[in-house]
């Protein structure tokens, strides 16, 4: 973790045990349940422990290399404090640990909401706002890994300043970044992000979403150029398409829609991102005009024993009617998922991928999830091979660039 995350984290830390210190002393203080961890409450506080647990499974074979690659992960591991200070003022604070060791702050923020006013100020690291499957938890994508194009352009939490409101049917979100807590370029670059969306349609039978969001980014001086790249769904191999390091800057555009209609639901994006060329990636040929590169899916599923659910502009915690800890079965869930993703334009040949996606859940409880995904890709690699898992970029090195990747993926989920 950096020192800048290191200051964070004690700062909430103490912020965290001044709110439990409250409630000790308070008389009114009392331990009351909300969700799967109790919430400690004062006079005018609120504490919350929760965190959450994902542990896969993957086997995974690729045709033309000829290799097959299985091995468990620990994909994430968080632990996190949330409450209250006041009737005004929110707070989180998360770390993140993976199979990499690696401990890092997620969420680290405070939260201001003005007495009476629809309009909230956030201060600290969070998401910037783009992407429906990208702002929906982990805990609730439909499938276990998110869309191509979110990973290649970089979604991701930074340091920033954000303003959002919603009502019965809007949400609107806009923020100026720096970099993530755990950059450590000595001149960092600096992200600007806005989302929208409506729902013209929200009713117990029935829920339409739409959106939209922008981002511009910018690189520091001092910053590698940026590089888009992306992995076959799955974590086992590496990655399978990448640009190499071209640009200093990007527009990201993107365009949301989704339908929740009793059990059943459907979703779908489109995103574009325009690249600025960087000075080196010019010089050296790797660049020579801005290119677009774009991405895209589309899903459809059903609950059974449950429902899809949808709140403030993304999915939600699932409905489950029956969980077993009350004699019941939890719910089922099955999605088919079709992602595109296009890392090509101009001179740059950073490659491409069709997949397709097919899911099934079992949701015990609603903090519970047991699922299983067959995914097959098929892609054109490109002629780049930075950042590339090794038995890709021999492919591009002998000439025969492109390559289907299948298998399944296991995902056990409890969060609290």
């Amino acid at each position: 973790m950096s020192l800048k995350g290191n200051i964070v984290v004690s700062i909430v830390a103490i912020t965290a045990a001044s709110a439990g210190t409250a409630v000790a002393d308070e008389s009114a203080g009392k331990i009351s349940k909300s969700g799967a961890a109790p919430t400690f409450r004062g006079d005018g506080w609120e504490f919350k422990v929760g965190g959450r647990v994902q542990i896969d499974y993957a086997i995974s074979e690729a045709d033309n290399t000829d290799v097959e690659f299985n091995g468990s992960e620990l994909r994430r591991l968080r632990l996190g404090v949330s409450g209250k200070m006041g009737s005004t003022i929110k707070y989180k604070v998360e770390l993140n640990t993976d199979s990499g060791n690696e401990v890092n702050v997620e969420d680290a923020y405070l939260q201001w909401t003005p007495e009476g006013s629809d309009w909230s100020v956030k201060l600290g690291q969070h998401k910037t706002a783009n992407s429906l499957d990208e702002q929906t938890s982990s805990r609730f994508i439909s499938v276990l890994e998110r869309a191509a194009f979110t990973d290649a352009f970089e979604f991701n939490r930074r340091v920033g300043v954000s303003v959002s409101t919603s009502g019965d049917n809007h949400t609107f979100t806009a923020g100026v970044f720096g970099e993530n807590l755990d950059a450590t370029s000595r001149e960092e670059g600096y992200a600007l992000a806005a989302r929208g969306t409506y729902t013209p349609v929200n009713t117990v039978e029935a829920l339409v979403h739409l959106g939209a969001s922008v981002r511009h980014r910018e690189n520091g001086d001092t910053q590698s150029d940026i590089r888009y790249r992306q992995r076959p769904v799955t974590h086992f191999p590496g990655r399978i398409i990448s640009t190499g390091r071209i640009a200093d800057s990007d527009n990201f555009y993107g365009v949301e829609a989704a339908g929740i209609f009793g059990n059943t639901w459907i979703a779908g994006e489109y995103g574009v991102t325009n690249a600025s060329c960087s000075e080196a990636a010019i010089a050296g040929g790797a660049c020579t005009s801005d290119p677009d590169f774009d991405g895209a899916y589309v899903e459809a599923g059903a609950f059974f024993g449950g429902k899809k659910a949808y709140k403030n502009g993304k999915f939600n915690r699932p409905k489950v009617d029956n969980p077993v800890n009350t004699g019941g079965n939890g719910a089922v869930s099955f999605v088919a998922r079709y992602d595109t993703i296009s890392l090509s334009d101009s001179v740059v040949n950073g490659g491409e991928y069709n997949s397709f996606v097919l899911g099934a859940d079992w949701w015990p409880t609603k903090y519970t999830r047991l699922g299983l995904n067959y995914f097959n890709v098929d892609a054109d690699i490109g002629t780049s091979t930075s950042g590339l898992d090794s038995s890709f970029a021999a492919l591009v090195t002998a000439g025969t660039p492109t390559e289907s990747v299948s298998g399944v993926i296991f995902r056990a989920q409890f969060d609290f």
